[in-house]
């Protein structure tokens, strides 16, 4: 006999209000069944006292709820489940805070929340065995929470499936992974720095000293309040975000990104996946970038689209699934509607989403770039440009921005290489020619400057409705009074 619809909703009703989880629309057999196994096993003799359980503040009651959330929610993961975000961590996460760490207290926090079976935190602790060669002589703290008792208890024993290493190497199993029968047992060094706890992220105060949660370098917390309500969410991120210390990053899964609930947060665009920083002080140039006047890029048709061949021969990106040409060209327009409105947290959430639906987008790629410059975050604009470079070696607007940030560096023979590029590929590029113009000046290769700073003076009388394509928002007329006064100069 099954759980009549009104116990239902009452029971859902209570269990969102204890966990934040979102459970309007649940219904069904799958409902019913995991209602029926918790009540069940709970040792009640009736629902209403089951009901008077779920509702009741207690130690027995929070068990319960436990249970039943269990029930209610998918424990599907697996050992560097996402890629991509585990490639960010390895590759500049994980990198910049042992650097920054290892001249000073060698002190590592990270906190996995909603760790399931362990599978993540695990990887975690693989990848600081592989960064950090004397690990033993570091204060490594990785905590793994979840609200799942006998997920946890699974998840410290180290034991695991086949299904659990999809896309690891058979290497990285050998070498960390003893191998019995059916069951692979992670070596005993892994389990030594990480602590297991149950905890739910809705009830459960943090930061705390008390529970360890304070002061993370790093917090995990992927595909768990896309089960929450939007006020619990937004309640769980600003505990998140005030348990990280200064510049600690929070990583979340590719469907809960919403900028609403991240405002605190400095968004990081790495390629395929973003991550959240905590940053007091915005990095130099979140409001002022180091494009100067008459250098700025229009994001219109920022780059043309890569050919069939060269996206075929590209080795930095695999279409993940056929582009569907309406809805990234929607979404790109509403990039760049933010980004012109200079929010760039939104617009790098709306690029991401583009870099999903087709990797092979220079033009996302550029913006990226563009935005990460405009924050002071010129190491990972280079990146962007380069990749944009790789899908498309005739991106004018990669170029150009990376020679902008090898001018503003100082490395202006690196920016006239650059700019050479730009000027070949649109012959009537004017701030090409005048940017070359400047640098050799700046070099004393007074010939050159003439010549460079002439061309860009004859294109603006002679072509000027070519050279406004270069122009962006400048006036041209005022562009030539100041080439003039250059030319006089030198």
């Amino acid at each position: 006999m099954g759980i009549s619809e009104k116990y239902l909703e009452s029971i859902k009703a209570i269990v969102s209000k204890r966990s934040g989880l979102n459970l309007e629309g649940r219904k069904g057999q799958s409902l019913q069944t995991a209602v029926s196994t918790a009540f069940s096993a709970s040792g009640c003799n009736t629902i209403e006292d089951y009901i008077y359980l779920l509702s009741t503040p207690s130690y027995q009651s929070r068990i319960e709820v436990d249970k039943l959330i269990s029930l209610l929610t998918i424990k599907e993961t697996y050992f560097f489940r996402d890629r991509h975000q585990f490639d960010v961590l390895r590759n500049f996460i994980l990198p910049e805070i042992i650097n920054k760490k290892r001249a000073s207290d060698k002190k590592i926090r990270i906190w996995s929340a909603g760790c399931a079976t362990g599978e993540e935190a695990y990887s975690i602790a693989i990848i600081l065995f592989e960064l950090i060669p004397a690990i033993a002589s570091w204060n490594i703290s990785l905590l793994a929470t979840d609200i799942d008792n006998d997920a946890l208890s699974r998840a410290q024993k180290g034991e695991f499936k086949k299904w659990s290493f999809r896309g690891v190497s058979e290497d990285m199993i050998e070498k960390y992974f003893t191998i019995e029968g059916d069951v692979y047992r992670i070596n005993d060094s892994f389990k030594k720095i990480i602590a297991f706890s149950a905890l739910n992220l809705k009830e459960d105060k943090f930061p705390s000293m008390l529970n360890n949660i304070n002061d993370m370098d790093i917090i995990m917390c992927r595909n768990v309040t896309i089960y929450f309500k939007r006020d619990a969410t937004k309640e769980v991120i600003n505990k998140f975000y005030n348990s990280l210390n200064e510049g600690g990053y929070l990583l979340v899964g590719h469907s809960e990104h919403f900028s609403e609930y991240y405002k605190k947060f400095v968004v990081k665009a790495f390629p395929h996946t973003i991550v959240y920083q905590r940053l007091e002080i915005p990095p130099l140039s979140q409001q002022h970038g180091i494009t100067a006047a008459y250098k700025g890029i229009v994001f219109r048709d920022v780059c043309k689209e890569p050919t069939a061949a060269k996206a075929k021969d590209s080795e930095v990106f695999t279409p993940l699934r056929k582009t569907n040409d309406s809805e990234e060209t929607i979404i790109f327009q509403e990039a760049a509607q933010l980004f012109n409105e200079n929010k760039y947290d939104e617009a790098s959430e709306r690029l991401v989403e583009i870099l999903e639906l087709n990797p092979m987008n220079a033009r996302a790629c550029v913006m990226l770039a563009q935005i990460s410059a405009n924050r002071g975050d010129t190491q990972t604009a280079v990146k962007w440009c380069e990749e944009a470079i790789k899908i498309d070696n005739l991106c004018l607007d990669a170029y150009y921005l990376l020679s902008l940030i090898f001018q503003d560096n100082g490395e202006l023979a690196k920016a006239a290489s650059l700019l050479k590029k730009v000027v070949y590929i649109n012959p009537s590029h004017v701030l090409g020619y005048f940017d070359l113009g400047i640098i050799y000046k700046k070099l004393n290769k007074n010939t050159d400057a003439r010549r460079y700073l002439g061309i860009a003076k004859e294109l603006l009388i002679k072509e000027p409705k070519k050279s406004e394509e270069s122009l962006a928002d400048s006036d041209a007329s005022e562009l030539i009074e100041l080439i003039e006064k250059e030319i006089v100069t030198i």
